[in-house]
């Protein structure tokens, strides 16, 4: 084996160590916010930064849930005052909104996410820090236009989870043209 091939395999096998104790401790975490499950603080942060007043369908989509399981989510967040249902615009649908209590919840979810991620990336230099990043963004446009063929394969209908779900587009950069998901999304989109 050679020296290269080491390396290749150590660094994919500590990043997936790294990425699930990264993504458990994170998930711990906002989860003790609501207390509702895994599916809920990703639902609200959605919500909170793209989705609020959208259908249960696009919800569905973005969780990569069955419509069930999104109703009972939703029927889950309404009884604890979280969102409110309202008549989508065409009358067909409903659509799902964050109520006050709710706003506060989805801000304290992306507080919690932010701190439990910061904790991970103490240790590193600022320099570090700014290659670290650099690296993820090219990992995740990787990512992206894998996830967007994959998705467009034929007799591919496996709902996938959007991975910007649970993000803080505010971090990201996105409304600047700085997300690396978001950029390779729509770079990837049959045009």
């Amino acid at each position: 084996m050679t020296q290269t091939q080491s390396s290749l395999q150590h660094a994919a096998n500590v990043l997936g160590a790294l990425s699930l104790m990264v993504a458990d401790r994170m998930n711990t975490a906002v989860d003790a916010v609501t207390a509702l499950g895994p599916s809920a603080p990703a639902a609200l942060a959605a919500m909170h930064q793209f989705l609020d007043g959208g259908s249960v369908t696009q919800l569905s989509s973005v969780l990569g849930l069955t419509h069930s399981g999104t109703v009972r989510l939703v029927d889950r967040l309404a009884a604890e005052g979280l969102v409110e249902r309202g008549g989508a615009q065409d009358g067909r649908a409903v659509s799902i909104a964050l109520t006050e209590q709710g706003r506060h919840t989805a801000d304290e979810i992306l507080r919690t996410r932010e701190q439990s991620l910061t904790s991970a990336l103490s240790a590193l230099s600022p320099n570090q820090i700014d290659n670290l990043a650099a690296a993820l963004d090219t990992m995740l446009t990787t990512v992206t236009r894998a996830r967007a063929e994959q998705r467009s394969a034929p007799g591919n209908n496996r709902p996938q989870p959007w991975l910007c779900r649970l993000c803080d587009f505010a971090a990201c950069g996105r409304s600047e043209g700085d997300c690396p998901v978001n950029n390779a999304a729509t770079t990837s989109e049959p045009g």
